[in-house]
């Protein structure tokens, strides 16, 4: 059995919701490991929003939406896998007051930034190959790695987006943390 190669990409998405008419949006911090490079397209942004107004969503494609790219050897799988903020909800300093946020996401692995080629996630979790393969069967295992030979790398995308429910709270900034983890296979 061969050596199952591990990098890690972890990117936390810090959320700052300040409430009544501030702008809020995700912060991204991005930890990269060898041979997997990772880059934030764009950040998440719920926009303003106002204390009891209720569901705001941003679905994909929206402008809101956070949007990352991962490059790496396109003959290897990678797990992804999101963990959302706890009990999903976004949190007050005072942890008194609480919004809840749904995550969702989703992936394009055909090398474009293309939403049309999106696999939509259910669960925190998913398995794909950094270059989604043409029809047919699988074509043969990749290169071993070796002092001549270079891997051609393929770009992924990683879309997120959901919805925060802004019940009737006190005014201040609302946090939580997303990570986001990617591994080879």
């Amino acid at each position: 059995m061969p050596n199952v190669m591990y990098k890690f990409l972890k990117i936390a998405l810090i959320f700052t919701v300040p409430v009544v008419g501030f702008s809020q949006t995700i912060q991204f911090s991005v930890y990269v490991q060898d041979e997997l490079v990772a880059n934030q397209e764009s950040d998440m942004d719920f926009a303003s929003v106002v204390a009891g107004q209720g569901l705001t969503q941003i679905n994909i494609g929206d402008q809101g939406m956070g949007v990352f790219s991962v490059t790496g050897n396109e003959d290897l799988d990678v797990i992804v896998t999101l963990t959302p903020p706890t009990g999903n909800q976004l949190t007050q300093m005072t942890e008194t007051d609480v919004i809840p946020f749904t995550l969702e996401w989703a992936y394009a692995n055909h090398g474009e930034n293309n939403i049309n080629d999106a696999v939509y996630v259910t669960g925190n979790s998913a398995r794909f190959r950094m270059k989604a393969r043409g029809s047919g069967p699988p074509g043969p295992p990749p290169n071993p790695q070796r002092s001549n030979y270079t891997p051609k790398d393929a770009t992924a995308y990683i879309y997120i987006f959901g919805s925060i429910d802004v019940g009737n709270i006190a005014p201040g900034h609302y946090t939580g943390t997303v990570t986001l983890t990617v591994e080879y296979d």
